[in-house]
């Protein structure tokens, strides 16, 4: 006997955030499932047509399930600013880079770099060569370009003192 086949809407065609429609094809469970999950625990409640008496009265008691969740439940926690077990350097956002020329026998430079995410939702970045400014003062101005989110590296200098910097 053929397993039923599940077939799971993804968002945009309920319109819903965290309320999936949920079709077994050969038997009889049809519904809306509404998920949550705050801080890795996660809350779901399934809404069977037929216990409720149509599709439309189930999507009602998702919708109202899913607003009483939303309300109960912890705050959205970020992972901006979080650091994490693969963070080398003991800042959020500011990473060592190894740049190799292999034209050249042990080309290496070094140098720190500082990334974020503008408000926008780009990746930005901004490295200071130890070579140019120091490895002590690379990682002061990483630091200051992260804390800031300033990716113009004249402007970063200009903030920190150019009378630290490497001539």
């Amino acid at each position: 006997m053929p397993q039923p086949k599940r077939k799971e809407s993804n968002r945009s065609e309920t319109k819903y955030k965290g309320i999936t429609r949920i079709d077994y094809d050969g038997i009889s469970t049809r519904g809306w499932m509404v998920r949550l999950t705050r801080q890795g625990k996660r809350q779901q409640q399934f809404f069977n047509d037929r216990q409720y008496g149509s599709k439309t009265k189930s999507l009602q008691a998702a919708r109202a399930c899913y607003s009483k969740m939303v309300k109960t439940a912890p705050e959205i926690q970020t992972a901006k600013g979080r650091k994490t077990h693969r963070n080398t350097t003991g800042k959020v956002g500011v990473h060592e880079v190894r740049n190799v020329d292999a034209r050249w026998k042990n080309a290496e430079s070094f140098a720190y770099c500082a990334s974020w995410v503008d408000s926008k939702g780009k990746r930005r970045k901004v490295s200071f060569a130890w070579n140019r400014y120091g490895k002590k003062h690379a990682w002061n101005l990483a630091c200051l370009a992260r804390e800031r989110e300033i990716n113009d590296r004249e402007r970063v200098i200009e903030l920190y003192g150019s009378k630290k910097i490497k001539g």
